[in-house]
């Protein structure tokens, strides 16, 4: 069994289709299947979705816990997002990197690809871990 299969995500990230597909410390893989509501008035992916598949790659890049039922916790101080490009498949999939971490604070960034490896947005953000 995956380490991370029985780790609670965040309810909105379930909302949203988003699939943990590998996960250890400072990188994770996030995947998802676009659905009609995830488009937008043209047929093509929201930024919303895609800005928050971003945000959950960015964040839970660095949110990883040996502890299998649980994992650090983590608010979103800032985040940039560039988009590059239209998805050409209804799945897409994210890969997130912490990039520099210090006590309190950490830096990631992610990538957002549809089944044909065409990137379609990057971002990068600012993450503080959240005291329970």
């Amino acid at each position: 069994m995956k380490p991370w299969a029985n780790k609670t995500m965040p309810a909105f990230n379930n909302h949203l289709g988003f699939v943990v597909e590998e996960w250890h410390k400072n990188h994770i893989k996030i995947s998802a299947e676009l659905k009609p509501e995830h488009l937008n008035r043209s047929g093509i992916p929201h930024g919303g979705f895609i800005s928050t598949l971003l945000d959950a790659a960015t964040a839970l890049s660095g949110a990883h816990s040996d502890d299998p039922l649980d994992y650090k916790k983590a608010l979103t101080l800032s985040l940039n997002i560039n988009y590059l490009g239209q998805a050409q498949s209804n799945s897409l999939y994210a890969i997130g990197k912490v990039t520099a971490s210090g006590r309190n604070i950490y830096y990631g960034s992610a990538e957002v690809f549809d089944s044909f490896d065409n990137i379609i947005a990057s971002g990068q953000g600012v993450f503080r871990y959240r005291k329970e």
